[in-house]
């Protein structure tokens, strides 16, 4: 169950990432290719794993946790992410993810396999400022509550 905190940890951070890659103010960066792209560290701050399926690890329990986002050291938002395992097979759990920021929200979604440091999955959309958002979050995970996000959103 560790591995599973630590990678919906990074999921996570993930949203966190998106939603600060949306906002200049958080100091984005253009490159040659057309996207921004923006790093946050995502710091879990709250997290449960529910059984919810047979006893032990199964199908359908869920891990949901929230975390505070930081740019440069000051808190630039925060996250609520709810895992659901998809696959005991594969250790693997579908996390829908929300990052929240001033001036609106940033939502991504992915299959995510339990014993991951790193993973890339899609942003999903926005709301406020950040309608219409897409792209992708960068995820590496640097101890079991804190990670690395580095968004590249699409023009």
């Amino acid at each position: 169950m560790g591995k599973w905190v630590g990678a919906f940890g990074a999921a996570m951070v993930l949203v966190a990432l998106a939603v600060s890659a949306v906002t200049p103010a958080l100091g984005s960066s253009g490159d040659d290719d057309e996207r921004q792209t923006i790093r946050v560290v995502s710091i879990t701050t709250e997290e449960e794993f529910l059984d919810l399926g047979a006893e032990g690890f199964s199908l359908g329990d869920e891990f949901v946790f929230s975390s505070k986002l930081l740019k440069g050291g000051s808190q630039v938002g925060h996250t609520g992410v709810v895992c659901t395992i998809t696959s005991v097979e594969r250790e693997e759990a579908q996390c829908l993810a929300t990052a929240w920021f001033r001036g609106g929200q940033i939502t991504a979604q992915g299959l995510i396999a339990g014993e991951a440091q790193t993973f890339v999955v899609p942003i999903t959309g926005g709301s406020g400022r950040f309608v219409g958002a897409e792209g992708v979050v960068h995820s590496r995970q640097v101890s079991d509550t804190r990670e690395i996000l580095t968004f590249r959103l699409s023009d």
